[in-house]
């Protein structure tokens, strides 16, 4: 049987609604939250179905589980290739206590193509069951649970993404979980048998409590940037001239956690040069200029590498009175005096314009101007850089060039808090509605995303939307700042305004 088709086909009598699944029912329409790329629906529709669905949520709450007990009442242990798979899972309380089944324990035993599951009650007696049929949903999700298992344990992008489901569940994530399991396994035959399985353990020698418990404990090891402080420059480490260019930013704008401990590493001199890199909309520049702000770091100069880079940077003769004296640009200075520089879209740049960094971020860091001085690095200079990635124009940054930087960050997307705080300050009228917002923005990033779109859409889209929105209401500003991130492609433009459509507007 192909055990992912055939789910759609099963449903509990008399309910027909995803327990624990978000609303969602069995054949939901859920084509606003992701359409796969190897979707091969007839309209390209994403459809949910309850027993994947429910396997999802069984398997969620088992991993939760194994990770809080160690395994102790139940496991996940699998051969070194995942191709044997043994399941020894019980259901929790909660899906008895809601009448969603009367099974307490599942067990399950994948060994390549071969399937064989058993059911047990509350005592542990295997659940009998004739004629032996997968036509009932308690006989279906325990194979759908160890292929799913299967799933995890050799796609790491899949684990990674449901370790966040477990963590942090949502329903446009536990959509994308149910479409790319199908879509992996839709197709895939399988020998299924329905029978008591309790005293046919297998040895394996991998174990899903033990890597997740390790999983888990690495995640708590690792310090909550909520606990970081940021430390700042000494008042007297820069001119006073200079300090003037502090960058003083709108409360609103917040510094990411993750760039705390960064923060603190670019005061003590650990970190000389920083490139930020991510989509566009991530606010790449204003992270920068943050850093700056709470280390109380001068921002000499903004360069924009697509328009104000050449071979002028360092500074050019100029006429005074009678004379031709060399003047040095402010990026020079900030190598003489101390302070920062700011290179946006770096890799939109010429080489030999960027050559300087060269010497100027090695360990004796130092520039040569073109009237013939030699320029050592101050010591509370730092260089910081952004790019995007896969952009028309960009090129990949020089080897030498990238490997002179201290450190290198990604930026998938500003913080909800700091969008919030945008939000709220720049057009307080759409304040009861930040979280409806917040929650489009994010679904039609995913969608962006997951389907490969060449689209972008940022908080900056969010903003003008709302602006709008305070004249002509939120459904009919959508259709002027939102749908157009669409490009004219009909299909996805339905799918925004199916998205947009799920919330109340006010």
């Amino acid at each position: 049987m192909k055990p992912c088709k055939a789910a759609y086909k099963i449903v509990r009598d008399g309910d027909n609604e995803i327990f624990k699944g978000f609303g969602f029912r069995h054949l939901s329409d859920a084509t606003q939250y992701y359409v796969h790329p190897d979707n091969q629906s007839y309209k390209n529709t994403t459809t949910l179905c309850q027993p994947i669905g429910e396997a999802v949520m069984l398997l969620t709450d088992f991993v939760i589980s194994i990770t809080e007990d160690a395994g102790t009442n139940g496991d996940i242990c699998y051969s070194d290739t995942a191709t044997q798979i043994y399941l020894d899972m019980p259901v929790q309380a909660e899906w008895h206590a809601n009448n969603i089944t009367s099974v307490y324990r599942y067990r399950a035993m994948l060994d390549n193509s071969s399937v064989r599951v058993g059911a047990y009650d509350a005592d542990d007696n295997y659940i009998v069951s004739n004629p032996v049929s997968f036509t009932e949903t308690f006989k279906i999700i325990p194979v759908l649970v160890l292929l799913l298992a299967q799933k995890i344990l050799t796609d790491n992008a899949y684990k990674n993404a449901f370790l966040g489901f477990c963590d942090f569940p949502d329903a446009a994530t536990f959509v994308n979980i149910h479409e790319d399991f199908y879509q992996s396994y839709k197709n895939n035959d399988y020998q299924v048998n329905y029978i008591d399985i309790k005293n046919s353990v297998p040895s394996y020698p991998q174990s899903f409590a033990s890597e997740f418990s390790v999983i888990q404990e690495n995640r708590k090891s690792v310090p909550q940037a909520n606990d970081v402080v940021v430390t700042a420059f000494a008042a007297d480490e820069f001119r006073d001239e200079f300090r003037e260019l502090i960058p003083s930013l709108p409360d609103e704008f917040i510094l990411p956690e993750n760039l705390k401990t960064i923060s603190n590493a670019i005061v003590s001199g650990d970190i000389r040069a920083l490139l930020l890199h991510g989509p566009a909309g991530t606010g790449k520049t204003v992270s920068c200029k943050l850093i700056c702000r709470e280390t109380e770091l001068p921002v000499m100069q903004t360069v924009n590498c697509t328009e104000n880079l050449d071979e002028f940077i360092l500074g050019k003769f100029l006429p005074e009175g009678d004379k031709i004296v060399f003047s040095e640009s402010y990026v020079t200075k900030a190598i003489r005096y101390g302070g920062a520089i700011i290179f946006e879209e770096i890799n939109f740049a010429r080489p030999q314009h960027l050559a300087f960094l060269n010497s100027l971020l090695d360990d004796n860091g130092f520039v040569l101007l073109d009237n013939g001085e030699r320029v050592k690095r101050h010591k509370n200079f730092r260089f910081f850089a952004t790019m995007n990635l896969g952009y028309y124009g960009t090129k990949e940054l020089n080897q030498a060039l990238y490997n002179r930087f201290n450190a290198v960050c990604e930026l998938s997307e500003l913080p909800d808090d700091a969008i919030r705080r945008m939000l709220i300050a720049r057009v307080p009228e759409c304040a009861e509605q930040t979280d409806s917002l917040l929650s489009v923005y994010h679904k039609l990033k995913k969608k962006i995303n997951n389907e490969e779109l060449d689209m972008v859409i940022s908080p900056r889209n969010i903003e003008n939307w709302a602006r709008l929105a305070k004249y002509e209401g939120y459904i009919q500003a959508a259709e002027k700042t939102i749908i157009p991130v669409a490009k004219c492609d009909r299909s996805v433009e339905e799918a925004f305004r199916g998205i947009i459509m799920l919330y109340k507007w006010v």
